[in-house]
């Protein structure tokens, strides 16, 4: 009997199967490489995110250099003594939290504070509660009264690959009053402020009452110095919403802030969804007498 004619057809199927084996094993390699590229970053920027380094506190030097570079010169007439410019020392403890990524934020133990001259007989205060938290309050005479009447704060998230930090800037139209003449237990005092974030859209108003508690006296530094005590409760809407309460004891010779504590509950809206945001802490003033001195009352 004669063989079958070689028709080639054998030929081109084992050419066929070998090229479909060889693309996908150059697919497997493709895909393999694609995981291994995407498990490789997850794993930095989660290695990045666990061990990053955690926010310090801010050195009473590194305050003071900040506050060489301000104005401490007074060319106004003043309704309240001032208290003496320079760097202060308070004492405290807290936590600023974040529900989305989860993190939380730790204040140091050690905060330093500054106080500065601005014109008019204003004056401005600013503590650091960490190197990535910091808020400061303008202080304003007027009618026999000292008033709040701008604030802002900064706080920045570090997560690990990237950061986000917040600055806010607000103005307060009633003002909050700190120290006010003949303070009756149970007096109250309206106040709003309206301003805006940088890492939130739109405009944020935080309105209220101030509460005056009473005088009374406020250890600092083993010295006995007579204080008015007062709640501070506000609630914020707009780019942001929550509850902002407060209590403070203030000089009532000068109106400097001796102790605080502070409870924060905001939920701000975002493209993934809410974004739930706590703050609770207290300091103490350790001292009336700066660490590190300023300019020179007139």
């Amino acid at each position: 009997m004669g063989s079958e004619p070689d028709t080639g057809i054998e030929g081109v199927a084992n050419a066929s199967s070998v090229g479909v084996r060889a693309r996908s094993h150059w697919l497997r390699n493709v895909l393999l490489v694609v995981v291994a590229v995407i498990v490789i970053f997850l794993a930095v920027a989660v290695g990045s995110y666990v061990f990053r380094p955690q926010p310090g506190a801010r050195s009473i030097g590194a305050a003071a250099g900040a506050f060489e570079a301000t104005t401490t010169t007074v060319l106004t007439p003043r309704a309240f003594t001032l208290p003496p410019a320079g760097v202060y020392r308070a004492t405290g403890s807290g936590f600023e939290r974040i529900a989305v990524p989860p993190d939380t934020i730790h204040d140091s133990n050690i905060m330093p504070v500054s106080v500065s001259y601005l014109p008019g007989g204003c004056w401005r205060w600013h503590l650091d509660y960490s190197t990535a938290h910091w808020h400061e309050y303008d202080f304003c005479p007027h009618d026999g009264r000292l008033l709040l009447e701008r604030q802002q704060n900064s706080l920045t998230w570090d997560f690990g690959l990237t950061s986000v930090a917040n600055l806010a800037r607000f103005t307060c139209d009633p003002p909050s009053p700190i120290v006010v003449e003949s303070p009756r237990p149970g007096e109250v005092f309206a106040h709003r402020c309206a301003g805006t974030n940088t890492a939130v859209s739109g405009t944020s108003t935080a309105a209220g009452s101030v509460t005056i508690v009473g005088i009374r006296d406020v250890r600092v530094g083993g010295h006995s110095v007579q204080a008015i005590e007062m709640t501070r409760h506000q609630t914020i809407s707009g780019g942001q919403s929550g509850t902002l309460d407060e209590t403070w004891c203030f000089a009532t010779a000068t109106g400097m802030p001796l102790t605080e504590s502070r409870a924060y509950h905001l939920t701000t809206s975002s493209s993934i969804g809410d974004i739930a945001y706590t703050e609770i802490g207290s300091w103490h003033l350790d001292s009336m007498v700066p660490a590190v001195s300023g300019g020179e009352v007139p």
